[in-house]
Order: C-alpha cells, then structure tokens, then sequence
C-alpha cells in the first residue's frame, strides 16, 4: 500500500514485474504487480467471529493509494475519475458526492472541516464540510501520499521528495523540506503523521524524519533500516504505509529492512526488528502488528517481544493491519477480509468483497471496520 526476499535472483524477478517509470527523480517501482501467481488455499477459521457486510457503496474505479479516512460519525474517499463523496459512517448513507474536476492520484485527507485530494496534474483540491470548493493550489510535482490534514495544515509528499505545507483554509504554501531521491523507490502513497508540533515523514532510503509544523525545520532525522545490497533493487529500503504515533512514541516499517520504533520527541531508537513489509503497520496502547512480505502477521508488544506469528495466510498479498478492540483485520490481493484474534493470531473469520484487491488498511468508524477495493468499492464490516 514488498518483503524481505531471499535471494537475488527471486528479488529481482518480483519487483522487475512490478516496475513502473514514474515523472519523478527516479525510477518508482509499484509494490502491487496484477501479475500475481494463485493464491494458495483458504485456511481453515478456527475461532470464528461474527463478522459481516454492514453496508456497502459502489464508487467508480480506485486502485493503489485509494483508501478513505474517518472523522468523527463521517468517512471521506474518493475514485480515480476525481469522485469525491462524503457518508455517513453508520449507515453508509452518501451526504455528498462532487467531481474533483480531474483524475486523482490516491484518497482523501480530512479533519472534518476540510477535505483534500491530488489531482494527477499536480495540484491540490480542497472542499469545505458541504462539499463546496474551497480551494486549488499546485504543487509543483506529482503527489505520491494522501493529503493529511490537521492543526490547519495540509502536508503532502512529493515525487521530487519535497515535503510541503499548506494552509488548510486558503491553500497558501508555507514551508518545503527537500531531499534527494534515491535511483529507485517503490511507488506507493500514506500519510504523513501529526502531532500538535511535529510531522512525521517516512521517506525513501530507510528514513524516518520529525519536521517542525511552524516552520518544517528538521528536528531529527533517525534511520529505521539502512539500504544494503550490490545493486540498486536490493538497496531499496523504503519506509512502507505511515508512521503511526502512539504515546511518546512513533513506529515504522521499509520493505527489503526493519520495523522500528522510536522515541517521538528526540528519534531515539527504541527497538527494531529485522523485518520486510510490502503494505505497513498497525500499533494500539498494547500491539504492534505488521505483515511480512511473505504473507505472514507478526505481532510485538509495545516493548518489541514477539508475541504471536500467523503465517496461515502466505502468499496472499497481505495490506496493512487494522487493529479492532478484540479482533485485527486486514484485507488481500483477492478482494478478501481476514479476521485475526489478538491474543495468539487465530483466523477468525474472513468477509468476501467484490473479488479485487484490497491494497490499504482497514479504517475503524462508527464501531465497523471500512475498507476501499481497487475497484472503487467501500465495504464496511461488522465484527464481534
């Protein structure tokens, strides 16, 4: 939304499939391949749970980096045709639904207020709580994550890897931290995490960046894995889906590295676990839980103990985990969404959606768990 791989040989052949040239100042590789082989055989659920279809809606196609986000009693997501819609997150009822005006490159951010979306010319488009346009601004590249919002800020990344703010009610730029592009990176979209201070940017290379929100001066920068190999395809070490921030600390995962976390006010390392995740994390007050590129959940403690491993599930292009109070869910390539317990990784259940790939997290709304296929579809899931 991409794992550790054995052998050269098998490295090469998987991401080779799954490349892609990108306008940027590199070569992006696409860590979703349509080419994919069969996925193996359901496993058995062997603690079932209740879980089921709530209510779902049928958007026009979506795909890589389309996934909604939740404020509050509403969800916000958006189609690659520029479709823009607002629902009610119980009922699935639409409040709104407009046109961006052009295609876009990935989901909605939101704070409630202000909802943004990239077009794929470059530039950012924002609507108020109704759905009137609010504002258009360009930024200058194409934008590879989802548009965060919060604290009156919009912060995005972009191709060129700049990092650039924006004000959320006029769209006016208000500062750019820039670093260099390695010669590839993956081709993949998240968001960059906030706190009331702080943004946190996951960037190419392994790199785990705090920038100032006032003025995007770097307050750290800290290395969550460091990009090894004879060539430039074994040297990627990406930071895959977002950090996420939790208490006084903030955890991310790379591809071909690490899963890390770090003490959010200074970046000192905490712990780190060898580890290689094509999708990203998911972490509460008590877990930490990652797929492998592999196919297989791992799950930590807070303090980095391995708790549980559930590798029933490989070979099924695993996205990113959502934790639930009782339950993780996670969606895969077929368009299926697996049930885990947390307490020792059992497969719990499993929901069918409409049979195409399920590529970002889960996100929890009104008591459900909604997720966006390629496809364009929301599905929201009820489990207990």
């Amino acid at each position: 939304m991409m794992r550790a791989i054995p052998s050269l040989p098998r490295r090469a052949g998987l991401l080779a499939a799954s490349m892609v040239l990108a306008a940027s100042a590199g070569c992006s590789l696409w860590p979703w391949s349509k080419s994919r082989p069969k996925p193996p055989e359901l496993p058995p659920v062997t603690a079932p749970a209740s879980a089921r279809v709530a209510w779902s809606l049928s958007l026009p196609g979506a795909g890589v980096g389309f996934q909604p986000v939740a404020v509050g009693d509403s969800l916000w997501a958006s189609a690659r045709d520029g479709t823009v819609v607002r629902v009610d997150a119980a009922s699935g009822r639409p409040q709104w639904r407009v046109s961006a005006g052009q295609p876009l490159i990935g989901g909605v951010g939101s704070d409630g207020e202000t909802a943004v979306v990239a077009g794929r010319d470059g530039s950012l488009i924002a609507f108020d709580r109704d759905g009137k346009h609010k504002w258009s601004t360009p930024t200058g590249a194409e934008v590879v994550t989802v548009p965060s919002v919060a604290v009156g800020l919009v912060l995005v990344r972009t191709s060129d890897n700049r990092v650039a703010a924006f004000d959320a009610e006029t769209g006016r730029r208000r500062w750019t931290f820039q670093r260099q592009n390695p010669p590839l990176v993956l081709r993949q979209t998240s968001l960059i995490a906030m706190d009331p201070g702080t943004a946190y940017v996951g960037l190419p290379g392994g790199r785990l960046v705090a920038l100032s929100l006032e003025t995007g001066a770097l307050r750290w920068e800290a290395a969550v894995a460091v990009p090894r190999g004879s060539n430039e395809i074994e040297r990627i070490a990406d930071v895959v889906g977002s950090p996420l921030l939790s208490g006084r600390e903030i955890c991310a995962v790379t591809f071909q590295g690490r899963l890390g976390c770090f003490e959010s006010a200074s970046g000192r390392a905490l712990w780190g676990r060898d580890l290689s995740s094509p999708a990203g994390l998911d972490l509460d007050a008590r877990l930490v839980v990652v797929p492998d590129e592999r196919g297989e959940v791992h799950a930590f403690s807070r303090s980095g103990a391995s708790l549980w491993r559930q590798d029933k599930l490989r070979g099924r292009t695993l996205a990113a985990p959502l934790l639930l109070p009782r339950f993780i869910t996670l969606g895969d390539g077929t368009g299926l969404v697996h049930v885990l317990e947390r307490d020792g990784g059992a497969i719990a259940g499993r929901v069918p959606t409409d049979g195409s790939a399920i590529v970002s997290a889960p996100v929890a709304a009104a008591g459900l768990a909604v997720v966006q296929t390629t496809a364009g579809a929301l599905y929201a899931l009820r489990i207990e």
